[in-house]
């Protein structure tokens, strides 16, 4: 068994070999956070090019292998490798209350779902813009700043295939902007639930179990983004 190798070679203080069985161990892991870390640069919360995806990960690696210890198995190292990197990279842009212990998490869940419940249409410009007072659900959110953004390429097909979207519909540049500004407008709780779910690989209970939310959300969350994603 995977976990009881590497709780001996953390007895060993053997990194190394630490190391490359345990950064084999999610395949997906890299990929999730390398796309985290290129949607966080596209929304200047971070500087281009400035964070390495590599020594993101050794940082959290090396946190793991500080804590190891024979009480964690699979699962829960599955676990704990999705949270602290999420939790590296919203201290990296200032948002990490979104995921501590004071926070309840239900709260947020439950206040994003009725913000995905708004109905919204789309203006001249390509912005979303909610029917009741022009309140968008972006603009509920604190700091941000209506603008256009166009997700790249490879993000859009991982999106469009792991929500069963006909990407091929969305050719334009105006389809593509109205597509990263409708991802861009997610809020933040939904926004990391997309993101484990199309681009960490993982399914709906693994999501469920990592930020501690509940199934029936996480599948309502995911269908209410799938839902306003098919209207472009």
């Amino acid at each position: 068994m995977l976990t009881i190798e590497l709780y001996k070679l953390k007895q060993e203080n053997n990194f190394d070999e630490f190391y490359k069985k345990i950064s084999s161990f999610i395949p997906d892991l890299k990929n999730f956070a390398q796309t985290k870390l290129k949607i966080a640069e596209n929304q200047d919360l971070i500087d281009k090019d400035f964070y390495d995806v590599n020594g993101l990960l050794d940082e959290v690696y090396m946190e793991v292998f500080k804590d190891f210890s024979n009480e964690i198995d699979e699962i829960q190292l599955r676990k704990i490798l999705f949270i602290k990197t999420i939790q590296k990279i919203n201290k990296k842009v200032k948002i990490e209350e979104q995921f501590t212990n004071t926070i309840n998490i239900e709260d947020i869940v439950k206040e994003e779902l009725e913000l995905l419940n708004e109905d919204y249409t789309v203006d001249a410009g390509g912005d979303f813009i909610l029917d009741e007072e022009l309140d968008d659900i972006s603009y509920k959110q604190k700091g941000f700043k209506p603008t256009h953004f166009i997700l790249d390429d490879s993000l859009e097909r991982q999106m469009a295939e792991k929500l069963s979207l006909n990407y091929e519909t969305i050719i334009s540049a105006q389809e593509r902007n109205l597509f990263g500004n409708l991802f861009y407008s997610i809020p933040p709780t939904s926004k990391t639930i997309i993101e484990l779910y199309v681009f960490g690989g993982l399914s709906i209970s693994e999501v469920s179990e990592i930020l501690l939310i509940d199934e029936e959300k996480v599948t309502k969350i995911i269908a209410k983004v799938t839902d306003r994603f098919n209207l472009l």
